[in-house]
């Protein structure tokens, strides 16, 4: 876990959370996702934390800081921290991410078709990790509420656990539908530039272009 970014999160979200598990070692959190932090000294009070967070005096006193102790892994603010849950789910990246107001979101899928978004951004603290191991594995697992969340493992041990982004409404499909007919009629005209140009001076394109056209439209009624 890299501090520096973990700690940007804080500041991001005005809030730091500090859990010592019984087990699992220390915790550090922002609102929206768990790290493991075992390359961390155990921190105390809020001086300890933000020494070791390395944030000047005047940002500290704009963030919340919360500490917890835990007797085990298993509900940590609502989250399992073991590092193997029954009836986790694995998933696979979907290859299209999504923006909603701005904010660029990834999706994961299970093999049920459940489907997870959330922030890359929140990956920053462990994405050192992430790239430099050929273990990494994103499980689905669930809060006693049923809330679902995203697990991030490295082989056999957890690196985080992140709260996913409520993404899917009526209006957002409606937006994604429009988005989808306008791409789809840029490609169809994208297709019928590139016709004219491999071949210039050819009977009847203009009529094949306004063809191709006619067709992305229709595709998309």
């Amino acid at each position: 876990m890299k501090i520096s970014k973990f700690t940007r999160l804080v500041k991001q979200t005005g809030y730091c959370f500090v859990a010592d598990v019984q087990g699992s070692g220390m915790w550090l959190g922002n609102g929206h996702a768990l790290f493991r932090a075992a390359n961390l000294p155990l921190m105390e009070g809020r001086e300890q934390v933000r020494t070791v967070l390395d944030i000047p005096e005047k940002a500290w006193e704009k963030i919340v800081l919360e500490e917890e102790s835990y007797p085990g892994t298993t509900d940590v603010k609502g989250f399992d921290l073991s590092d193997c849950v029954q009836d986790e789910k694995q998933t696979k990246k979907v290859r299209v991410s999504a923006s909603l107001d701005g904010k660029w979101t990834s999706c994961r899928r299970c093999d049920d078709g459940e489907l997870v978004f959330y922030r890359d951004g929140l990956l920053a603290p462990i994405m050192d990790d992430i790239e430099d191991s050929d273990y990494i594995t994103y499980t689905i697992r669930r809060t006693g509420s049923g809330q679902s969340y995203l697990a991030i493992h490295d082989g056999m041990n957890l690196l985080a656990v992140i709260m996913p982004m409520e993404v899917l409404s009526d209006t957002y499909l409606a937006e994604l539908a429009e988005f989808q007919a306008l791409c789809t009629e840029q490609l169809w005209r994208d297709k019928a530039v590139a016709s004219r140009r491999a071949n210039p001076g050819g009977e009847g394109l203009e009529a094949d272009a306004e063809q191709t056209e006619m067709e992305g439209q229709n595709e998309n009624q």
